[in-house]
């Protein structure tokens, strides 16, 4: 019994350490980020189903799904600035210079993930396992998920990692000179 009552106490504290809710916080607030660049991204696909193809070192590529991937991204990152700096890492700093390491750092995501291994996966899938980017995989209330979803939803979660290390080492960083009232509190209490 005492190792259950034990094992309870261990895991409110950890529960109420600041780190713990940080990164819970930002796991729910990525989430909601990515929910928020799917469903742009799906609704620009969907209103406007255009197709813009070209080939690129042998390969097809659709630059209209790349327009499309850009500009959800563009809404996620105001909804994450906002979010992140309220909700997740709480800090007070120079909102034009976080914001503007914020775009920089999420710049590399976008190009490396968003972009890069996305238009990838495309690529890969349709030219070399000949699964077009419009295969049907399922269909819920009408909408249908294709392979281009799928890739998508699979990048996201490379997008998610690589966005919180970022954000933790360099944009949303506390000063160091003087630790928080909070935070010598919690020291305190684990000496």
């Amino acid at each position: 019994m005492s190792n259950n009552v034990e094992e309870g106490s261990k895991l409110k504290t950890l529960m109420k350490s600041k780190k713990f809710q940080e990164v819970f916080w930002y796991f729910v607030f990525g989430v909601l980020t990515t929910v928020v660049n799917n469903v742009v991204f799906a609704l620009l696909d969907k209103l406007f189903n255009v197709k813009w193809p070209v080939s690129i070192f042998g390969f097809n590529l659709d630059l209209y799904i790349v327009f499309v991937n850009v500009v959800a991204w563009v809404v996620a990152i105001v909804f994450a600035y906002i979010t992140n700096k309220k909700f997740v890492f709480h800090t007070k700093g120079n909102i034009v210079k976080e914001f503007i390491s914020f775009v920089v750092a999420r710049l590399f995501t976008l190009f490396a993930f968003e972009i890069g291994l996305f238009a990838l996966g495309i690529m890969v899938m349709e030219n070399s396992f000949n699964m077009p980017q419009d295969d049907l995989w399922f269909s819920i209330f009408g909408f249908d998920f294709t392979n281009k979803y799928i890739i998508k939803f699979g990048v996201s979660f490379f997008v998610v990692v690589a966005n919180y290390v970022l954000s933790k080492l360099f944009i949303f960083k506390k000063d160091k000179k003087e630790p928080k009232k909070e935070e010598a509190a919690e020291e305190v209490k684990e000496a």
